[in-house]
């Protein structure tokens, strides 16, 4: 009985390993410096937007579900909230490049940034499609871990 509890144990954390969604860390030689640009520009210029009190108005560089998701009001209504907490956007330095698996297409760019109130470095993570467009964009507490 504790023979079969232990192969379905380690057939289940298999069975979990081969699901999980494997991500690899570009070195900066792999690194496409164009794209990363392109995901830095946005962020900095999303965020001193708002600290201005004004908002990011996308064009063609965002697929159409993020901005949809980000309004003028929602944009306004997440910086309110985060320089409650954290202060006014200050900064933010390149970390990090990740890709899923072997495939290129998908480039998830890590951004350490300063908020005015916060000791602690705030995570900008922008994602950019395989056309180069922005397909995702969260600020959240930084992690040295990819989460």
């Amino acid at each position: 009985m504790k023979s079969l509890v232990f192969i379905l144990g380690v057939y289940f954390i298999f069975s979990l390993n081969s699901c999980s969604q494997d991500f690899k860390k570009l070195d900066n030689t792999e690194l496409d410096k164009i794209k990363l640009q392109i995901a830095q520009n946005f962020a900095v210029n999303y965020l001193t937007k708002l600290r201005e009190g004004s908002f990011y108005e996308f064009h063609d560089e965002a697929i159409d579900a993020l901005k949809s998701q980000l309004t003028e009001q929602n944009q306004k209504l997440i910086y309110h909230q985060l320089s409650d907490k954290f202060g006014d956007f200050k900064s933010l330095e390149y970390a990090e490049t990740w890709i899923q698996g072997n495939n290129n297409s998908i480039l998830i760019f890590r951004f350490k940034s300063n908020f005015e109130k916060s000791k602690k470095k705030l995570e900008v993570r922008v994602v950019l499609n395989e056309s180069g467009k922005i397909a995702g964009f969260w600020i959240k507490p930084w992690s040295d871990m990819l989460k």
